[in-house]
Order: structure tokens, then sequence, then C-alpha cells
């Protein structure tokens, strides 16, 4: 807690001789927290100075002046309260040269004793925005911990060993039950503490003051703000002109005087302030504010009309000028009506309607100088007597060519005028005498009705209660309406609404109709309908009488003497919605790679709308791919094209103009065409089968040049000229990888055991006087010399040159001698069997080479003629390259000889399918 240092300074001058103050005396008034200061002294100029007595701490230091000689006093407002701690008091004179000495210390002591804790100050009550200074006392056995304002915890100061103080400015308004202060030590949690109530002074104002009865008076008044100040001593009191208002708190704001004064003073006081509030008027300026009629009652009810009377409780009210106003509640319906008359206590009420309950309260004022409405009296209950019912609202609805339904609406409480007890239903017709009358209970609003063809028919109905019929209400109908020829507006709604106009019809001179009705509605339906008269062109269907969602058909005739004309009809929603239900029987077929889906549009009670058209989505895993808009409600299908073979989910929604349905789902999986499937099969056979066909005929026509270009025929082996006639050469060409070596010497020499190689050189040299055809085709020719085998060829050693010659020459003994085959590699190998073998013999080094000849000579091998020498192997590696050729029947670089059993006789080629087509053999 800052300590505060004032400083005050008044300044007279005394030339005299100065002597110390005496006699200084200290008076505290606690509750206020001032200190009274009074000495006697000759000067007139002091010093003051303010100590809190324990710490010495200096609280005031001030040089006070006082004119006044002898006797002098001083008052100081402490800012801490003065129990908090002992505050001690000194002062002196002085001058403007010196200054006396301090008078002697007087000290006032505070509560800070050791035996007890305290909190001040206790329960004051302040201002709103004040500052205050708060402190604790705690004894001698507890430490000090905190001091909180409320729940927010305060910096505290230390006074003294046992007191502190907190400081809190700008205070807010407490609540009902003040805000606490609470001192808490190490040890306990509350301590001590003290409560502040921080409100504000009273604040009524309004004074008002008038008379009831033309003698007294009533004060009134507006209560102000909460001043927030809840205890007793704390509430506000009240006095007019001097006098306390017992009657007047918190909660009522009025005070009485048994005499009428001019004027009034109304004093509010509560321990913060006071607020006085005055008035001042004449009383006949002022004017009366009545008292509420007493005894009402009604003396005479009608069913249309009520005489109602009633008294005064004041005497001087008969005489006085008044105006009265009285309210009357039926059901849903009220009315004000005002009277006036000098002592008005009775009224007749008109204009009332029959079997009706009202309640009527009343209240009055003065005419003249009118103040205010007087006390409204309680409520009285009327009920009126009952009359007959209005004429019904009737209209008719055809259903076909001769059915129909009439219709009439029911009565309301105002115009049923009682309890209805039935209904009376009449049909007449020109071609029948009278009526046919039909009574109906109380709950019937139709009545169906036959038509004929020749006439028109009339119907009459009338309501029934207990004090008779209504006027009959009559609809008359045509022979036959076809209405269905007439064509069909579309509407559309305004806010809910059906807002109509239509062209004025002269022979309307009964007014219009317009009728509406759900569209596609069987059986009976719910019609409503409204007649206008005749100066109408336009009329606007309510959204209370209309569904959202919900068709209409909606019809304007004109009202004449006879029947009804339909002038114009329409077909709309008040107000559009989503369709209700997805489109059905939605289907798809697949046509190659396309798919054309197809459905069917929702009943018209589930599309809540006008169908604009429809959208088509290609549904994905997230979400729907727009396929296309059809604008046109009219197309019911729609073809995707070019879809490749996988797996397809299709989503169609119709939509009005509030938006789309929740959609029709269906999902394909798009499979081979089996018409593509065979033509895709047949188409390539056919294309093949042409070709097939193409190149049998280029081959059929070229024939010769494919079988001598692909398949040329193989020669047999031929011997030139007569192997009868005596010997003679045998041109053969060599093979160009062996060469024959022509024996001259016919004899057969013995000493060689078979074949011998002939030298290159030999070879080279015969061959530079050979001529070789490289570019024929036909093999070698190899040149032979025939020999006559004699005797000896019946030896155990015969070449196969000789048995071949022999088997191949029939009768003529011939020999063909092998001087030599060089080959690309020699082979040796056995041969078994009969007939002709080659001549082979083996190269082993420089030895003679060896070969056994087998000396088996039997008929059948001599008979059996040519065979191929296919039994030979071959031991070198180097005639590998010769085994896919050697022995073959084309091959020219054989070494073995093809040589027919006859000369004469040509090997027969292998009768292939394939070579008969190409020669064109059958």
């Amino acid at each position: 807690h800052p300590q505060l240092n004032t400083c005050l300074l008044l300044s007279l001058c005394n030339v005299t001789g100065l002597g110390e103050p005496r006699g200084l005396t200290l008076n505290p008034d606690l509750p206020a927290q001032t200190l009274s200061l009074a000495w006697q002294s000759d000067s007139t100029l002091f010093d003051l100075e303010i100590f809190h007595t324990e710490f010495m701490n200096v609280v005031l230091n001030v040089i006070q002046a006082d004119p006044v000689t002898g006797l002098h006093s001083w008052t100081w407002h402490s800012p801490l309260p003065l129990e908090c701690t002992s505050h001690s008091v000194r002062i002196r004179a002085r001058n403007q040269q010196s200054v006396s000495q301090w008078s002697p210390l007087q000290t006032i002591p505070g509560w800070d004793i050791p035996e007890k804790s305290y909190m001040f100050p206790e329960d004051k009550m302040i201002p709103v925005g004040s500052n205050m200074t708060f402190c604790c006392i705690v004894n001698e056995k507890e430490d000090f911990k905190e001091i909180k304002y409320g729940r927010q915890e305060m910096k505290a100061t230390r006074l003294s060993r046992r007191s502190y103080a907190i400081t809190v400015t700008n205070q807010p308004a407490s609540d009902n039950t003040g805000t606490n202060v609470i001192c808490s030590s190490q040890k306990f949690q509350m301590l001590t503490g003290t409560v502040v109530f921080v409100g504000y002074p009273p604040g009524d104002e309004g004074l008002v003051c008038e008379t009831r009865d033309l003698a007294s008076a009533e004060c009134s008044w507006k209560k102000g703000r909460d001043t927030h100040l809840r205890i007793k001593q704390s509430l506000t009191n009240y006095t007019l002109n001097g006098r306390d208002c017992l009657e007047a708190n918190e909660r009522k704001t009025w005070c009485s005087s048994k005499m009428w004064e001019e004027n009034w003073t109304l004093e509010a006081r509560n321990p913060l302030g006071t607020v006085q509030l005055t008035d001042s008027a004449q009383l006949t300026d002022r004017g009366i504010h009545l008292l509420a009629p007493v005894n009402v009652a009604a003396v005479k009810v009608e069913a249309w009309s009520a005489t109602l009377q009633w008294s005064w409780s004041v005497a001087a009210y008969k005489k006085l000028e008044m105006v009265c106003q009285l309210r009357l509640f039926a059901h849903e319906l009220s009315s004000t009506r005002n009277y006036d008359g000098p002592g008005l206590s009775s009224v007749v009420l008109e204009g009332l309607w029959p079997d009706v309950d009202y309640t009527v309260t009343l209240r009055c004022g003065s005419k003249h100088s009118f103040w205010k409405w007087g006390d409204e009296s309680a409520p009285y209950r009327i009920h009126t007597k009952m009359d007959r019912p209005d004429a019904l609202d009737v209209w008719m609805w055809m259903d076909s060519s001769n059915t129909g339904h009439v219709f009439w609406k029911p009565l309301s409480v105002r115009k049923s005028h009682g309890a209805l007890n039935g209904y009376e239903v009449s049909q007449s017709s020109a071609e029948e005498d009278g009526r046919n009358t039909v009574s109906l209970p109380p709950g019937n609003f139709s009545y169906p009705i036959l038509l004929n063809n020749s006439s028109d028919v009339t119907v009459a109905v009338a309501a029934r209660n207990p004090a008779g019929l209504s006027q009959p209400s009559t609809v008359t109908t045509p022979a036959y309406r076809a209405d269905s020829q007439l064509s069909v507006s579309e509407l559309l709604g305004t806010n809910g609404s059906f807002v109509l106009s239509w062209e004025p019809n002269v022979s309307a001179s009964s007014g219009y109709v317009v009728e509406w009705f759900p569209t596609g509605c069987t059986g009976l339906c719910p019609i409503d309908w409204k007649k206008l008269p005749e100066s109408d062109r336009s009329f606007t269907v309510n959204s209370d009488s209309l569904v959202a969602g919900v068709r209409y058909t909606v019809s304007v005739y004109s009202l004449y003497t006879s029947a009804p004309t339909l002038l114009q009809r329409w077909q709309g929603y008040s107000q559009e919605m989503i369709p209700s239900q997805s489109v059905s029987e939605l289907s798809l077929n697949q046509t190659g790679s396309d798919v054309l889906l197809s459905w069917k549009a929702t009943e018209m009670k589930q599309q809540r709308g006008f169908i604009r058209g429809y959208t088509i989505y290609l549904a994905s895993a997230a979400h729907l791919d727009l396929i296309a808009n059809i604008t046109d409600p009219a197309v019911q299908s729609y073809r995707v094209k070019g879809l490749t073979l996988s797996s397809y989910k299709f989503v169609v929604k119709a939509y009005t103009s509030a938006g789309e349905d929740a959609g029709a789902t269906v999902a394909i999986k798009m499979e081979m065409d089996t018409d593509m499937l065979f033509v895709g099969i047949l188409v390539p056979l056919g294309i093949m089968f042409c070709c097939i066909i193409l190149f049998s005929i280029f081959f059929y026509k070229k024939r010769e040049w494919v079988k001598k270009a692909f398949y040329p025929e193989i020669p047999g082996p031929k011997v030139s000229g007569d192997w009868s006639s005596p010997r003679g050469p045998l041109d053969v060409k060599p093979s160009p990888h062996s060469l024959v070596h022509i024996v001259k010497n016919p004899e057969w020499d013995f000493t060689k055991e078979g074949l011998f190689p002939v030298p290159e050189e030999e070879e080279e040299s015969e061959n530079d006087n050979m001529e070789v055809d490289t570019d024929s085709d036909e093999p070698a020719l190899l040149r032979y010399y025939n020999q006559v085998v004699g005797d000896g060829s019946h030896s155990n050693q015969v070449s196969d040159s000789s048995a071949s010659s022999t088997a191949s020459m029939g009768s003529t003994q011939t020999e063909i001698t092998y001087a030599g085959i060089q080959s690309p590699s020699s082979s040796q190998g056995a041969y078994s069997g009969g007939g002709y073998r080659p001549q082979m013999q083996s190269v082993t080094g420089p030895a003679e080479p060896q070969i056994e000849f087998e000396a088996d000579f039997q008929d059948d091998g001599l008979n059996a003629g040519y065979k191929p020498q296919c039994s030979w192997q071959l031991d070198s590696p180097e005639a590998e390259n010769f085994s896919g050729s050697l022995g073959s029947p084309t091959s020219v670089t054989s070494s073995q000889f093809l040589i027919p059993e006859s000369s004469e006789e040509k090997p027969q080629p292998s009768n292939t399918w394939f070579h008969n087509f190409l020669s064109g053999k059958s």
C-alpha cells in the first residue's frame, strides 16, 4: 500500500515571538475515518506531522495556517481505517524566521493487539467506482499469507508487525450479498474477513399524481436503476410531502394521500444518496382515473344482439361525462366498441353472430380532460341464440358424361348459426315434374347424381339446424360436357400459389368459378373452388389450399342462368420438387459395341413436377460422368456407342426444375457379338478360300512353268550306245569330285587287288581335253569301256563291277574296271549282300589296299537287278559333307552307279497328289 502524503499550505506572517503549541488533543471518528486535532497557540502558522506509531512511518507532513489566535483546530480524513494501527501526532509553530519546539507526541491506539485477528472496515457501503483501503490484523501466533478481494488476490502492504493493508480502486457493483474480502494465514484459509456493499444511490423518476374518486390522490413513479443494495439498512426509503410511504418499496412504486394537493414532493433515500421528485396539477386539469365497473350482466340476449348493464362503486361517477370501451372476444375473433354518456351504465351490443360465445370486458374514462382509461372490469360471458344457416356454396363436378357429384363447402361457426343436424338435396329436370329430395347427415359434403342426354339437371342443397333450413343453393349441369376436348396449358406456380388471369366472357352474367383438384385422381376427388363476381378477371389460388409436388388441374367457368361453361384449363404444380421415384423398367440391349438404354417415365404422383428431361451418367467407383442430357421428356431411350469389352454401369435420372431424382442403375458386361464372331471367322476363311482358288487357277494355267521351276523330273540313268556290241567306249561325264581311270588293257590284272588312286596330275591332264557342260542340269557322264568277263568271273575274288555289268547287260558279258576313284576322303567298310558292290580300297598308308571280294555268286544276286549302294559308311569326318548327297538319285557327286535293270526302262517318279496336280493327271 503506497503511503499517502498530502501537503497543505496556508500562509499568514506573525512577527511576534514563537511559543510551543499547548494542550494538543486528538478526537477520532472511526466510522468516518477522520481525526480531529485541537490546540492552544498564539501563532497562526503550524507544522503538522502524523505517523504510524509502530514503524514511525510519516503519513502526513503539512503546514497549517489559521488566522485566528488562541484555540486552533484541524480535521484529517484518513484513507486507512484508524483501527488498522496506532497513529501519533505532533505540532509546532513557525513564522518566516524561526520555528518552535515540537509538541509532545499524542497517540491514538489501533486495534493491532496480539490477542485477536480483525478486518477493517466492516460492512461498508460505498458507491460504484470508489477506492477503498482494507486492512487485516493477525495475532502473534499466525503468519500472514494473503488478502483476496472477491476471487482476486491483492498485493498487501505491511503497516505494523500484525497489520497488513490493500487498496482497491474503481470498485464495480457488488452482487446481492455484497463482495467478500478474505484475509488468510499460512494455517487458516480464512482467518478473518469483511463484506463491502458497492452500489448506486436511488434513481427513481417520473412522479405523477392522480385522483380516483375526485377527493384523494394516488402518486406513482418509475423505478430507476438497480441500487445493488439488498440488506435491510441499505434499502431505499420513500417520503411524500414529508410523510413516510410505508407501502412503497423496491417493487411497489406508488404512494397515496387522503387529500388532493396541487404540489407533491417525493424523496427517495438510501445510504449512498438521496433523490427528490416533484409533480403539480389542478384536479380539473389532471382528470380522473376511474375505477372498474362492477356487477356487469346481460339483461337481454338475442341471436344478433344483446343488452349489457353494470354499476359504479363511486357515487360521484353517476354525473360524470365518461366514455366507455367494450371489447368482445369470440373464438379467434375480437372487436372493440366505444360508447359515451353521463354516468354511463348500460349499452346495446348489435351485430353479434347467432349461437356464439362472447367474452366481454369494459373500462371507462372521463370524457372531458381525458387522462387515461380506468381499470378494466372482470370478463363476462354472453351466448347468443341460434338462427337459420346461411346459404351453402355449391358446385358440381363431372367425372363422366352421365355421372357427377354435387359438392358444398361446410359452413363456419359464424355462418351455420347453430349446430347443423343435416342437409337436404333435391334434384329436378325439365322432363320431370317436382323434385326428388334426399336428407343427408351433417358429415356429408357431396352427393352423386345421374345425368340424362335430353335436358339439363338442376340440383338444390340446403343446410338445416334447430332454427330451420337455409336458403337453397342451386347448380345446373348441361346434358353433356366434353371438357377433355379443350386444350390444357402448362401452369407454373409462384411462391407456392397459382396466379390466374383470363379474357372476359360476355355470357358470364353471374360471375366466374375457379375450380382446382389433383390431376389424375379417381373416385371422390378433393375438389375446391371459388366463385367470383363478373367484374373479376384474375384470381390467386393461395398456397394454403395447395400441396407442393402435386399436379393440379385448374379450370375457369363462366356462370349464366343455365349451365356453367368452361373457358380455360391449366395443369401445373404450385411448387415443383425432385421426383420421389426413379425411372421404371430401365433396360439395355447390346448391339455390337453399342448399348441401347430404354426406360419408362415414373407415374404422375411420383413425378412431383414437370419432367424436363433425363440425364445419363456412366458410374465409376468415385463419381458419375455425364454422358448425355436429353431435354425432350418424350425421348425415353439413348444409344451409347463405341464401347470396348468391359463392364459398365449406367445411371439414368429424370429431372424437374427442382432437380434430379435418385437415379436408376443398370449394369452390363460387354461381350463379343455372336454374329460378328461368325463374320470374323467366315470372312477370313472366305478370303483365304478365294485366294486358294485364284492361286489354283493361276498355277493350273502355269503348271508347266511351275513344274519345271519347282518340281523338275529326275532323269533315270541311261547307257549310251549298244551294250550288245563289241567293246567300245561309253562316255560318262566324270563327277566333279571323282574321276574314273579308263583301263585300256582289257585283260584283268590279277595282281591288282582293287581300286587304286589316280594321280591328280593325270586327272587334270585328262580333264583338260574334255569339255564339261557346267550349265547343264544333267548329271555328269562317266566314260566306260566294256570288258568281256571270262571264266575267271567265277573265281573267289571277283569285282562288284563285273557282277553289276553282268546283271545289267544280260547275255553280254561286260566288265567295267575302275582304275581309281578320287574322293575328298577315303572310307572303309564291309559290305554284304548280293548284287552290285562298290569297289573300295582302304587307304591306310603306303601299303597296298586290301579289298576282300565275296565269292558268293548266287543266281538271285545276278538277277536282282540294280541295287542302290546305301550300306557303305564314312569313317572320316570329312565325309560328312557328302553324306547328304552321296547315294541320292539326283546327286552328281555319288560314287555309286545308278544303272537300271534294263536300258529301255525309265524310273517311275513318285505319284504324289501334288505331282499329279502339277502334271495335270487325274
